[in-house]
């Protein structure tokens, strides 16, 4: 009977693993110019999959974690991992680079819109042009400037916490904390003591 037990128990762990599996077909169109593309699941760049690109198409087909994060992109490290970035929610999904789309899933589009929507409130390349040979106007141009700077930061720290307790119960949280900590700084230990469903994703244990 315990050796029954025992069959039936591991009987279920295989199943219960292999239903979080998923198999996806990623095609789409890249950059006219583009000649390399990577695959990387989960930013595990060290087993990074190059796709074969003909006619400035690809397709891959392949089977993941339901909850995976899949990166797309010419480079395996970048400091920009947010513009192609595929949830494997569907059978079959499409992208196309030269107009920023994700077709055929939803989560996909989403996490997309998430992380457009916290990076069009970043500071970063905002400046002020001043048009004179007055130091005292330069200097108060830079102070202006700083200031705006810092407005802006804190307002996108304030719609990425905004995200993260909108999404507290799904894994885009985890893509948030790993492409954005500048945001969360200080704060993240306080988030993680509620234990979210999220914070075991493989992401957050994978060293940038």
């Amino acid at each position: 009977m315990k050796r029954l037990l025992f069959i039936l128990i591991a009987t279920l762990s295989v199943v219960t693993l292999q239903a979080k599996k998923v198999k996806v077909t990623i095609d789409g169109t890249t950059w006219p110019s583009q000649t390399k593309l990577y695959l990387i699941i989960n930013e595990d760049t060290a087993n990074a999959q190059l796709l074969p690109i003909k006619d400035g198409k690809f397709s891959v087909t392949l089977k993941v974690d339901r909850d995976a994060f899949i990166r797309l992109h010419d480079y395996k490290e970048w400091p920009e991992r947010s513009a192609f970035v595929i949830i494997p929610d569907s059978k079959h999904i499409t992208v196309d680079m030269s107009q920023g789309r994700i077709e055929g899933s939803k989560q996909s589009q989403t996490l997309q819109g998430i992380c457009q929507e916290i990076k069009r409130a970043s500071p970063e390349g905002f400046h002020i042009d001043v048009f004179s040979d007055n130091p005292e106007e330069w200097r108060e141009a830079m102070r202006r400037g700083e200031s705006i700077r810092n407005g802006m930061l804190e307002q996108q720290k304030i719609i990425a916490k905004e995200q993260l307790r909108e999404n507290k119960d799904n894994i885009y949280a985890a893509w948030i904390v790993y492409c954005f900590p500048e945001l969360i700084e200080g704060e993240l230990n306080a988030i993680l003591d509620n234990n979210p469903k999220w914070a075991k994703h493989p992401i957050l244990h994978r060293k940038k």
